[in-house]
């Protein structure tokens, strides 16, 4: 593939070379077991940032911006190799016009099996594409126009033709999973818009040529990713001081959710009855960390050390799937829920992940799992009950599952857990927030 330098002056190509940098790649914001190397942007050429509220693209002159010129439902099995190969990879490291949705299915809560898509624009005439929402990862990226492998997606690919942004400038992209999945290409540059949200000038993205999803999904057929994660080129560095702020809700059923910037994400908080707590800092620092110091079951708090949470950290994260707890905290955990629901039929090696399954064979009334309650916070510490549905895995019509799992390492809050709320993450404020009784 070539596509051509159009009218670069020679200081700023200079500029653009001797300012490269190489360094080691983030997997959709998670480190790989083996290095991989990837060219960023030059630093000086930023976005312009948002035109919040407005939905006109407005061609900006950037000399330095480089141009790169329904989904698919996993089975249940491979879901639990994408959760396990996110989750071991972050343990290394310590549908269109206003519609946002995590599944059309309003019957089956499972149905969006953990991925969060959102519909976004880039260029002018507007080209769509339907791109899954990760917290934990920093790098957005779509298929493009020329692309070589894994180039089936249910939107068109993406055409660089149409770039609002002045110039072409060809720095190699390279997104690894850890379980050897990629997104490879150049980096490309449009104006992308949100809608009711406004747009970013010259947002720099990942133009993927070459994709490779290990487990056969070919990432459910999504158009790419949209990190939400912290750090240089993720949307909200990109974006300016305007988006922040971002909220996402989770429904319980399964139904469409909403996500949310700015104003409107604050609009929509101050709607709920919220409770907050403090991010944290850690060595990740592309991850939202936050203290989770006890959980409860029935009302009674397990007798574990609050140091086992904390030592070892917490992070939310909308690519992860069900919750993931360090092995003493699951251990004492699952024995409290399993000692709960003795009256139900416990089903041995049902499932390779979860190991609390129950039977739901000649039940007259619906499977009642314990209440469930997350401490956050070292002080003022808030108790967020968990909805039915964030508790449970529903594997098949006749197994229930508890949607949780031990990790070897620290905890993971993943999306299962965050159905019902309006989770809230103020960047600025440096909080995040869990909302109920919406309005």
């Amino acid at each position: 593939m070539a596509w051509m330098y159009k009218h670069i002056p020679t200081t700023c190509f200079f500029l653009v070379v001797c300012y490269l940098t190489i360094k080691v790649v983030p997997i959709l914001g998670e480190k790989a077991p083996h290095p991989q190397f990837q060219v960023e942007p030059k630093p000086n050429c930023q976005s312009s940032g948002p035109i919040i509220g407005s939905h006109k693209l407005e061609r900006v002159s950037n000399r330095c911006s480089p141009n790169a010129n329904s989904t698919k439902t996993p089975s249940s099995g491979k879901l639990v190799n994408k959760n396990q190969t996110r989750v071991r990879s972050i343990n290394k490291k310590q549908n269109r016009h206003h519609h946002y949705a995590l599944s059309d299915n309003k019957y089956d809560p499972n149905a969006d099996y953990g991925l969060f898509t959102v519909s976004i624009s880039l260029g002018s005439p507007r080209q769509y594409y339907s791109l899954i929402v990760d917290t934990g990862s920093r790098w957005t990226w779509v298929r493009c126009r020329f692309c070589r492998e894994g180039c089936i997606s249910d939107d068109p690919l993406y055409d660089p033709s149409k770039s609002l942004c002045d110039y072409t400038l060809t720095i190699p992209f390279n997104a690894s999973y850890d379980d050897k999945s990629f997104a490879r290409g150049i980096w490309g540059c449009d104006n992308l818009t949100i809608d009711d949200f406004g747009s970013i000038m010259n947002f720099q993205f990942g133009c993927a040529l070459e994709n490779f999803d290990r487990n056969g999904d070919n990432f459910v057929n999504a158009a790419g990713i949209l990190g939400l994660g912290k750090g240089e080129w993720s949307l909200t560095s990109q974006s300016g001081a305007s988006m922040q702020v971002f909220s996402y809700f989770v429904p319980e059923n399964g139904g469409g959710a909403d996500l949310q910037f700015g104003d409107k994400a604050r609009e929509k908080s101050n709607t709920c009855t919220n409770q907050f707590t403090p991010m944290v800092q850690r060595i990740d620092q592309e991850k939202y960390h936050i203290d989770l110091v006890g959980i409860s079951v029935d009302g009674n708090e397990l007798n574990v050390p609050s140091t086992e949470f904390m030592s070892r950290g917490t992070i939310i994260d909308s690519g992860t799937t069900i919750t993931r707890l360090p092995e003493v905290v699951y251990s004492a955990f699952r024995d409290a829920v399993r000692q709960s629901m003795s009256s139900y039929t416990l089903l041995d090696e049902i499932d390779e992940l979860m190991d609390t399954c129950y039977s739901l064979e000649g039940l007259i009334e619906p499977i009642a799992f314990p209440e469930i309650k997350f401490h956050f916070g070292e002080v003022n510490t808030i108790d967020v009950i968990l909805t039915k549905e964030g508790t449970i895995w529903r594997k098949d019509g006749t197994v229930n599952c508890l949607a949780f799992a031990a990790a070897e390492s620290y905890s993971i809050i993943g999306i299962v857990q965050q159905r019902g709320f309006n989770v809230l993450y103020d960047l600025e404020g440096e909080t995040i927030g869990f909302g109920t009784n919406c309005t």
